[in-house]
């Protein structure tokens, strides 16, 4: 498989523009929009001005953990895709949200994943892996109450464990669906294969993780004092792991990245690229038999803060994901207020006499 000096930006779970079809792009933002309204409107009788500080500050996490990549395989990186995280923390329709906010910024502000198959991305991620990742720690919850055999950490940990393993292999179901409902080429099943196989440690990392913020936060939501010192520490981890690990980020295709870059060429034959000519106008789409070959370049590829960098300068991760931390914070503390607000204005209405 050659696939340097290949392009293609499609970063864990993040399907990037030309991936998929026009018309299944289409398709998944209207499922996208109509499970992200039923989400808000089951969180919004859920929230609290508290628990919405907790959401926002939890989607923080969500998205500072999806910028830290890791080697998982040789040639391979991933990351925590944080659903599990988030279901556990918030509930499941605020998961949904926080992903749903995540995603947004990350097309908009930062270049990742494209803006046509938004709706797809977040059907994969907030809608497909946050209900694996639920329906598994409920159905294990319910297993293991009326057992003794583990310490209740121990118990915490199992359920968060194996939620966090499910919400990957559940995202990249979701991902097959997807892009089996566009036909935009055939997926073979070798690399239908390769791509549950290269999952296997990111969802054990996922796991992993997923076990060690909910045992670590287990106390936390026994007394309002411990609780708020949570959720500051949440904040200031968000901001420290983007500025001390991004450094360290893999920089290697990620699992769903080298899946769909199987069979790619990296130029064609009648072609070679130089630096004075753009690789996307040698490549209006790729060559060889892969899934990423009509894949282009992000619409935003230019804006100040793409591909996590501050005007594209080098060692500027850190700084971007700093930046990225407290726009997050920033939008999904008012998403979350915001539902907050109207359901408390609703609650208030009152009738004329």
């Amino acid at each position: 498989m050659i696939v340097e000096n290949l392009t293609v930006e499609t970063v864990a779970m993040h399907m990037s523009d030309g991936l998929i079809t026009p018309r299944a792009s289409a398709l998944f933002y209207v499922v996208a929009v109509l499970g992200l309204a039923l989400a808000a409107w089951r969180a919004r009788a859920e929230l609290s001005e508290k628990s919405a500080a907790t959401a926002a500050l939890v989607t923080a996490l969500v998205f500072a953990m999806q910028m830290i990549d890791v080697p998982v395989l040789p040639g391979v990186s991933g990351h925590v895709l944080g659903g599990a995280v988030a279901v556990l923390l918030i509930g499941p329709f605020g998961a949904a949200l926080c992903l749903a906010f995540v995603l947004a910024i990350q097309a908009f502000v930062f270049a990742d994943g494209g803006l046509t198959v938004l709706g797809a991305n977040t059907t994969v991620m907030a809608l497909a892996g946050v209900a694996g990742g639920y329906g598994t720690a409920v159905a294990l919850r319910t297993f293991l109450t009326h057992r003794d055999t583990l310490s209740p950490t121990a118990r915490t940990f199992t359920i968060a464990f194996t939620a966090g393993c499910a919400s990957v292999f559940a995202a990249v179901t979701g991902f097959v669906v997807v892009y089996a409902i566009s036909g935009a080429s055939p997926m073979t099943l070798s690399t239908l294969a390769y791509l549950y196989g290269a999952h296997a440690p990111v969802a054990l990392l996922e796991g992993l993780v997923t076990g060690a913020v909910l045992v670590a936060s287990a106390g936390a939501t026994h007394t309002r004092l411990v609780t708020a010192l949570g959720a500051a520490a949440f904040g200031i981890a968000c901001i420290l792991s983007t500025f001390a690990l991004s450094a360290f980020a893999a920089n290697t295709p990620d699992a769903l990245e080298a899946a769909t870059l199987r069979g790619c060429d990296a130029t064609p034959s009648n072609a070679t690229p130089s630096a004075t000519t753009p690789d996307d106008t040698l490549h209006p789409s790729r060559t060889g038999d892969c899934m990423a070959r009509s894949v282009h370049e992000h619409r935003l590829a230019g804006s100040p803060l793409a591909d996590y960098t501050v005007g594209g300068q080098q060692g500027s991760t850190g700084a971007a994901g700093a930046i990225g931390v407290l726009i997050t914070l920033a939008v999904a503390g008012a998403g979350f207020r915001g539902l907050t607000r109207r359901r408390e204005s609703a609650a208030r209405l009152e009738l004329p006499r």
